[in-house]
């Protein structure tokens, strides 16, 4: 046709198109459409659906509250399989519309099957939906939830509550009380959590246990653990107190020392400090989730929120590239409710290169605390602790103690463990004397594997001269 432009009209026929699908209304038989018309008293078309997205982790707290919520008197459900078009999971409007995505949905919609997948969180098993829709009579009040879900996995996916009723406020009054039930039983709360991200964005949770840390294998100089209880333990036990004279309770500790000092050992010996506390452990490239980690970190306080190696992405801004995540750390920080009981506590082997807005304003960091290569008492001290379960005939221990000047707790528990290897050579691997001792010193201090006299710590071979 003269005057007419073909990418106009070929843009012009896709758009009446994709119209024509969006809206196409099927007016073929559709049970699953009919049984809604039933349910509800009438069209499901055009009634107000309210919904939330929800990450992957909380399926579990979700199929607690959902089955808590159905127990109050007066409320009965069916549970229905969600249908699937060519892996697609349709929602609660597209169901009650019967909208059309394409020639291969004209038979209409259909009921597949209830599809359950357990959850295992520490001890316990959890068998959850993993899509399906209720069909609700809560005092005659006929509701419709469904839980949605992505296919990325299960660990991972992306999951939605949405929710339809004759009345925009009933249907939100529903989900305020799943979110209450969600929250009143969390499976999480009190536990030690380890944050992961998956390739998708979602975020993952695995209970931790972690080793139960006491008193006795700390060996820091006198007053350290000291000052490190009292901002964590001692806070603790006066938050009444302190919540009611208005002072905040949200509180930073960061921990910098060499490698091998006991900053991670510090970390469990504060889990086991403070039962019942949740502790979300980030590090690595989990680090960068840090925004869902304090929204974990606030619904279920009192709380821990440990960053291990914080360095890696609170930089000094002077120094290099700042990362968005040291700025949404910094937000998150300042955010946060001065009335929650949240711990922050960073560890590094680097604190000179620390942002000082985060390291040096109070309200963020209220306390730094060095964990310092050990001093000769406590050099002792870990040569008795790590030689636990080994007999040691020492005949010099001023000596050995003298030659371990400058190495870290890691270097010494190495010494003992190659000390016993020789002497298991000798016959009795828990017999142990200074020249053993003494010989294992050598041999780490003249490993070819510098990178490993590094991690584990070993003094500097010229200090013992």
């Amino acid at each position: 046709m003269d005057g007419v432009d073909p990418q106009a009209l070929a843009r012009a026929i896709v758009g009446l198109t994709d119209w024509a699908q969006a809206f196409a209304i099927d007016d073929s038989p559709d049970p699953l459409r009919e049984r809604l018309r039933e349910h509800m008293g009438g069209p499901a078309k055009g009634l107000p659906v309210v919904s939330r997205a929800l990450e992957g982790y909380q399926r579990a707290n979700f199929q607690l509250a959902i089955d808590r919520y159905l127990e109050h008197a007066g409320r009965e459900a069916e549970l229905i399989g969600l249908p699937m078009t060519h892996g697609y999971r349709v929602g609660l409007a597209e169901l009650a519309r019967g909208v059309v995505h394409g020639p291969w949905d004209r038979e209409g919609a259909e009921e597949g099957p209830v599809e359950f997948e357990p959850v295992d969180v520490d001890e316990l098993r959890i068998m959850c939906v993993a899509a399906g829709l209720w069909l609700i009579k809560d005092e005659r009040e006929p509701l419709l939830l469904m839980l949605r879900r992505s296919d990325e996995g299960p660990h991972h996916a992306e999951l939605g509550i949405e929710i339809m009723a004759r009345q925009r406020e009933i249907a939100e009054r529903t989900l305020g009380e799943i979110e209450r039930l969600m929250a009143e039983h969390n499976v999480y709360r009190g536990r030690i959590l380890i944050l992961s991200r998956s390739q998708w964005g979602g975020i993952g949770v695995e209970v931790q246990r972690l080793p139960k840390v006491t008193r006795e294998r700390i060996v820091f100089p006198s007053g350290v653990l000291e000052r490190i209880e009292r901002h964590t333990k001692t806070f603790e036990e006066h938050v009444d107190a302190l919540r009611a004279a208005g002072r905040h309770l949200k509180r930073g500790l960061l921990l910098h020392g060499p490698p091998g000092t006991g900053k991670t050992l510090s970390v469990m010996y504060l889990s086991t400090l403070m039962p019942g506390r949740t502790v979300l452990l980030l590090t690595g490239n989990t680090l960068g989730a840090i925004e869902p980690a304090c929204e974990m970190a606030r619904e279920l306080a009192p709380s821990m929120l440990v960053l291990e190696d914080v360095d890696l992405v609170a930089e000094n801004r002077m120094m290099g590239h700042p990362t968005s995540v040291l700025f949404e750390l910094l937000n998150q920080m300042d955010g946060l409710q001065e009335d929650i009981d949240v711990v922050f506590v960073l560890t590094t082997n680097r604190p000179e290169i620390i942002e000082p807005a985060l390291a040096s304003r109070p309200g963020r960091i209220d306390l730094a605390v060095e964990t310092p290569l050990p001093d000769s008492e406590g050099r002792s001290r870990l040569l008795d602790l790590y030689g636990e379960g080994l007999e040691l005939n020492l005949g010099d221990r001023a000596t050995i103690i003298s030659a371990t000047e400058g190495a870290t707790p890691a270097f010494i528990r190495e010494v003992l463990r190659r000390a016993s290897l020789a002497a298991a050579e000798n016959g009795d691997a828990t017999r142990i004397t200074d020249q053993l001792l003494v010989s294992a010193i050598e041999d780490l201090h003249l490993a070819d594997d510098s990178l490993a006299r590094s991690a584990l710590g070993a003094p500097n071979a010229a200090s013992n001269d």
